[in-house]
């Protein structure tokens, strides 16, 4: 697993907050024992330390709402690039067209084959964008591309 700048920051915050705990377990044990308002602020300070890290640590890995949805738009561009394709190959197959007329169709339908690669391509740059680890497992064959 890749350590990111996410996971550091979420281990410092859980350590400053354990550390406060720490801290606090020694004052307590000093011969001059901490005030109770001093006590309860290291205490306060320490939850809010830990609670800040374990929500570091909860977001990482998650995707953002907003480059999940520019995929699946990009997705959905694809899918009716890939309906105009079919429509024209089809329309090309049963009709009695020349020769002509048939290069013209598969002109249509090579631009259209042409824009759903672009979008595929552009597809997986926007899952490198907020799942490289994903990505790179399937690159790299780690993974089986069902």
């Amino acid at each position: 697993m890749k350590i990111t700048r996410s996971h550091v920051w979420a281990t410092i915050l859980v350590a400053v907050g354990v550390a406060l705990t720490i801290y606090l377990g020694v004052l307590s044990g000093a011969d001059q024992q901490p005030s109770r308002a001093t006590s309860a602020l290291l205490v306060v300070l320490a939850g809010v330390f830990q609670v800040a890290g374990a929500s570091r640590f909860h977001a990482i890995g998650k995707a953002d709402p907003g480059l999940a949805r520019a995929a699946v738009r990009r997705l959905l561009k694809m899918v009716r690039r890939a309906q105009e394709a079919k429509l024209i190959a089809e329309t090309a197959y049963e009709s009695n067209a020349n020769a002509g007329e048939m290069r013209k169709a598969m002109g249509r339908v090579s631009v259209e084959l042409s824009w759903i690669e672009e979008g595929l391509v552009d597809s997986i740059d926007d899952w490198n964008e907020f799942h490289k680890d994903a990505l790179r497992k399937l690159t790299e064959g780690g993974d089986n591309a069902k």
